[in-house]
């Protein structure tokens, strides 16, 4: 079953932190024929993560997700609150989001590890 944040149960396991970070991600798989997807960080947390890509990615899907370029955050903030630059993450749920533009999928990752 897939639930969008407004149907998730339970509560966060921690406070979010905005951002615009650009990120690539694509399948952690063995095979070579993966499709890699550019898109945007709309928040992190110690936890996981919510991204927006063109590209869907099922739920239980395993991304490898690298940050491509981050925005000058104030230097105020502890280490402990920036994203990790390359993490393994789980997709937990996905939605698709109304763009005029441009299909776009909005997605929830758990950090693994």
């Amino acid at each position: 079953m897939n639930l969008t944040p407004k149907e998730k149960k339970g509560p966060r396991a921690g406070p979010r932190n905005p951002t615009d970070a650009i990120i690539n991600c694509r399948p952690y798989a063995s095979s070579g024929a993966t499709r890699s997807a550019d898109g945007i960080m709309r928040n992190f947390s110690s936890q996981g993560s919510y991204i927006e890509v063109p590209h869907q990615f099922p739920s239980g899907t395993i991304l490898l997700v690298r940050m491509l370029r981050f925005p000058t955050l104030p230097r105020l903030k502890a280490d402990e609150e920036q994203p990790r630059s390359v993490c393994l993450a789980e997709v937990k749920w996905q939605r698709e989001l109304a763009d005029e533009n441009a299909v776009c999928f909005g997605m929830g990752l758990k950090y693994l590890g």
